[in-house]
């Protein structure tokens, strides 16, 4: 069994999710005046959602328009009631509707900021960094990220959260089992997880692991 899991919030057919944000503030999203790329203000703290879809909000709710970690209060309630580490949150202010209603007012929803780290073994993987922006930090590499192929750490590195994610790609949100277990235990809906080693194969990537198979028999290691 993988020590390493990427986390994915999970939208199935007709199931509602963000698939924009918005906000008070003038900018959150703004060109790096250096290399000239969108960037996502990470200092605001003033978000909105707007949500498609009238079904149950699930407590991974997939925000498509930029890539944000968004869970339910009951996902933080669950995280701190079993001590996992790595993250750092803020609320989100309101949900609206495609026309711009205010809805589901009786539900929390936060932003996560995944503050645990470790960083991908490059020697191993066989890739080098070609440039760096200095004022946004957007990197590329001699390979895009599609050819990376089987993902590997650096043990050194890893500093032991439950919650983490890579120096470079601080989107992409791991955790370690407990998470998967307690997203189990919980009956948490919403997210899907697959192994750390296939984060960079998106043809023909490994299926989402099957939580029941894995927990379902409570002796099962």
């Amino acid at each position: 069994m993988e020590k390493f899991f990427n986390v994915h919030t999970n939208r199935k057919r007709g199931a509602p999710y963000a698939p924009t944000i918005k906000s008070n503030k003038d900018v959150y999203l703004s060109n790096c005046p250096e290399c000239d790329r969108t960037r996502f203000n990470e200092e605001n703290r003033d978000l909105s959602l707007v949500i498609e879809g009238y079904r149950k909000l699930p407590d991974g709710l997939l925000c498509g328009h930029y890539p944000l970690t968004i869970v339910s209060e009951k996902v933080i309630d669950i995280w701190q009631k079993y001590n996992v580490s790595g993250y750092s949150y803020f609320p989100i202010n309101k949900l609206f509707d495609m026309k711009g209603n205010e809805i589901y007012t009786e539900c929390k929803y936060f932003n996560v900021i995944t503050t645990g780290r470790a960083e991908l073994d490059f020697d191993k993987m066989n890739i080098h960094i070609i440039s760096e922006c200095s004022t946004c930090g957007y990197v590329e590499y001699n390979k895009e990220t599609w050819e990376f192929g089987e993902a590997f750490y650096k043990d050194e590195t890893y500093d032991d959260s439950d919650l983490f994610a890579l120096k470079y790609f601080e989107k992409s949100l791991l955790c370690t089992k407990k998470i998967l277990e307690i997203s189990y235990k919980e009956k948490l809906t919403g997210f899907q997880f697959k192994t750390f080693a296939s984060m960079f194969i998106y043809i023909n990537s490994p299926p989402a692991i099957d939580l029941k198979d894995l927990f379902g028999n409570a002796k099962r290691d």
